[in-house]
């Protein structure tokens, strides 16, 4: 089983990066990206099928939220951050 979800995982970290991508807003966009490294890594030793089969789950629920609220930001215009010039 680990072997099989290896790949789905990194799959959903390559996802949670390309939906940051998509944030306009340099604070929201780095949020995103900062929580996602930050999730991975904080599990990065988790060995238990069960435990890891919900957090895939979770990380998918949170996938989605980030992808919507991305295009939600797409919609709004926005100056940019000192950091973005």
């Amino acid at each position: 089983m680990v072997l099989s979800t290896r790949p789905q995982v990194l799959g959903l970290y390559r996802s949670f990066l390309r939906a940051a991508k998509e944030f306009h807003s340099y604070n929201f966009r780095e949020y995103v990206r900062r929580r996602a490294r930050d999730s991975f890594k904080a599990h990065k030793g988790e060995t238990q099928p069960e435990v890891i089969a919900q957090l895939i789950a979770e990380a998918k629920n949170q996938l989605t939220v980030a992808q919507r609220q991305a295009r939600i930001n797409a919609l709004y215009s926005h100056n940019k951050v000192v950091l973005e010039r």
